[in-house]
């Protein structure tokens, strides 16, 4: 086949698969126009959530957390949780998603522990997300381990008050929940186990405030094991 016939060939394969192309096109031409309109309207919504809807979530949501932390330090307990216009639970539910809501579900726990009640306390502390904050989410899953011990959950407690410990080495809050994890495992008739917290606090702590505590700790719980 001469250059010529071989290049005419080639042109009119090329010219039949542009046929069946817009041929598909025509068929299929609005289907394809609806899908990628779809697309970057989800593309712009999710541009639209992330750069102006919340974070005016967010600044409303810590306005209103501002004014219930307010009578939280002010003792005013009940009214920082149940005030139905910026109280944590109206916070925790209406801005959840922020991170303003998220803090306002752990305020909402530790407010009911302080009232006493050890379920509702548990509740919104699990609701808790802690990974963002290492001293505040260790704080908060000992406090719930601190609820689930007073609601009689002793093996739930146990397991959140090592999760407490373990959950940073932070100085300014790792002793203390290392501490915190030895009395309950103490007080639960693990002493092997205890002995293991106080002595991390020891070896890593040393100048901790809960380092001459746990040393005494370590002495006893030695001679009785």
């Amino acid at each position: 086949m001469s250059a010529n016939k071989q290049g005419q060939a080639s042109e009119n394969r090329e010219l039949s698969q542009l046929d069946k192309l817009q041929n598909w096109y025509e068929t299929n031409g609005k289907k394809v126009n609806i899908a990628l309109l779809g697309f970057f309207a989800f593309i712009l919504l999710v541009i639209a959530y992330h750069n102006v809807y919340q974070p005016k979530q967010e600044a409303a949501a810590q306005d209103l957390l501002f004014k219930s932390q307010y009578w939280f330090d002010q003792d005013s307990i009940a009214k920082a949780l149940n005030d139905p216009t910026n109280g944590f639970l109206t916070v925790g539910d209406t801005y959840g998603r922020t991170k303003a809501g998220n803090l306002a579900k752990y305020y909402a726990g530790i407010a009911y522990y302080e009232l006493g009640d050890f379920a509702n306390a548990e509740k919104y502390l699990a609701k808790f997300c802690p990974k963002h904050d290492e001293i505040l989410g260790g704080l908060a899953i000992a406090t719930l381990a601190d609820a689930q011990m007073e609601n009689g959950s002793q093996d739930k407690a146990l397991k959140n008050y090592k999760k407490a410990a373990n959950f940073s080495d932070n100085e300014a809050s790792a002793p203390y929940l290392l501490f915190k994890a030895g009395l309950a495992y103490d007080y639960a008739g693990k002493p092997k186990d205890a002995l293991t917290f106080f002595s991390k606090i020891e070896t890593e702590f040393p100048n901790s405030n809960e380092a001459s505590e746990a040393v005494k700790f370590i002495a006893k719980l030695e001679a009785a094991i």
